[in-house]
């Protein structure tokens, strides 16, 4: 397999993992909030999780076969991160940052941003 066919099988994996654990771990957050809360739920997303965590252990290893640097992935990884995390607190739970929050993710965004081309 070539190494662009691993490196854009790793972002995918990447994408499909991150895109998953946090929407389970938001789920969660949701659930609990809720009075019909039961465990049984929580069981489908540990299993969602566990899907997820498999998508993340592969795409990892595929990122790193492809480049050869593991700080390359670690930092895909967290750009994967930076993106869907708010879109997705967004879509489940209609929210804005607040000030603080709004001014730590900006924080990261620049440090992200200074690990890629500084």
């Amino acid at each position: 397999m070539s190494k662009e066919l691993l490196g854009i099988s790793a972002i995918a994996l990447m994408i499909v993992g991150e895109a998953c654990i946090i929407y389970g771990e938001l789920a969660a957050a949701r659930l609990a909030s809720t009075a019909s809360f039961d465990w049984r739920d929580v069981l489908l997303l540990a299993l969602f999780a566990c899907f997820s965590g498999l998508c993340l252990l592969l795409a990892y290893a595929l990122g790193y076969l492809a480049t050869g640097n593991i700080w390359l992935v670690a930092v895909v990884s967290v750009l994967v991160l930076l993106i869907w995390e708010p879109v997705l607190i967004w879509l489940l739970f209609r929210e804005l940052p607040g000030r603080g929050a709004f001014i730590g993710f900006i924080l990261g965004a620049l440090g992200l941003a200074a690990t890629i081309w500084l």
